[in-house]
């Protein structure tokens, strides 16, 4: 008889009888399981057909997708942690107070827009 740990009701739960209905709740709650089906989400390695850009062929596997990468020297954005380099000007306040100033009296920069190249 081989029973599962509920990380929740701290319980031990038979894996031969269905989810109890008491810890079914636990987990739907949590939006990591379903209320109706109480098993564990998988992370699959297949997807809906996708086109490379390297290559331009279409892979059901992410694992061939990231191997396709690798092999082209890609790197696979959103894996990697997200740093902010944006440089800012240091304004003064009273740089601001000027502005702000000019614009209450009337002034509007000449903004013309370049055609895009």
């Amino acid at each position: 008889m081989t029973q599962r740990h509920c990380r929740i009701c701290k319980g031990w739960h038979d894996m031969g009888e269905p989810w109890p209905m008491e810890c079914a709740g636990h987990y739907g709650q949590r939006g990591q399981r379903s209320d109706a089906i109480p098993t564990p989400m998988l992370a699959l390695d297949t997807i809906d057909p996708l086109q490379h850009p390297a290559d331009g062929r279409y892979y059901t596997s992410k694992s061939e997708i990231r191997r396709v990468a690798k092999a082209h020297n890609l790197i696979e954005v959103g894996t990697e942690r997200q740093t902010d380099n944006r440089k800012n000007d240091a304004v003064t306040r009273d740089e601001v107070g000027a502005a702000i100033q000019k614009l209450n009296q009337g002034y509007r920069p000449n903004v013309q827009s370049e055609p895009l190249s």
